[in-house]
């Protein structure tokens, strides 16, 4: 066999065996893509049954306001505070304030805006920052809406220009006034911008 043959057939079977390459590969990236498909399908089916479960709608399926105070021992607490803001895309505080609940998603609670913030309500206990501030014969845990005492705040569903405030102490009836006229109105001013 000659020289130039030997060069002819050995460029011949490279060739080949990167056109067989390509061709394996491409399968293979195919099959990739496929199971990929496949998962992301399986994810959407599961965010979908959560949302069902949880009664959370949609990343974007409402855009409203609402003020809240949170006091613990008669000091309020600080959302404003970097760590606070945006915590998750569904429910926060931005714009370095702290005073106005921001929802993006329709059956967001107020227990659902304390766990973002790292504070979890139960039982008659609020813990915050590592510590519990439980009832006991002296201190309650007090949750106002629109100025009436209500029960629940863990489950109550956030409402468009509502005001809320968490009270956890032994204030008497003239402290508990002045932390409810503490309450900002802001709230309106946010939800008037997204309605122009």
């Amino acid at each position: 066999m000659r020289k130039k043959d030997l060069i002819f057939y050995v460029i011949f079977l490279i060739i080949l065996a990167l056109f067989l390459w390509q061709w394996i590969s491409k399968g293979t990236l195919i099959n990739q893509a496929n199971q990929l498909q496949q998962l992301l399908g399986k994810q959407k089916s599961y965010v979908s049954q959560l949302q069902i479960l949880s009664g959370i709608g949609v990343l974007g399926s409402t855009h409203i306001h609402a003020d809240i105070k949170i006091y613990i021992n008669g000091q309020s607490i600080d959302f404003s505070q970097k760590k606070y803001q945006v915590t998750t895309s569904y429910i926060h505080f931005e714009d370095g304030l702290g005073d106005v609940i921001h929802v993006h998603a329709t059956g967001m609670t107020i227990g659902n805006l304390l766990n973002s913030v790292g504070i979890n309500l139960n039982n008659g206990c609020l813990v915050f920052g590592g510590q519990g501030y439980c009832n006991d014969k002296n201190k309650k845990l007090k949750f106002y809406v629109n100025g009436k005492l209500t029960n629940e705040p863990n489950s109550y569903i956030i409402n468009d220009l509502d005001k809320y405030l968490i009270s956890y102490g032994n204030e008497n009836d003239a402290e508990i006034q002045k932390q409810l006229d503490s309450i900002t109105n802001l709230a309106p001013k946010y939800s008037h911008s997204v309605m122009e």
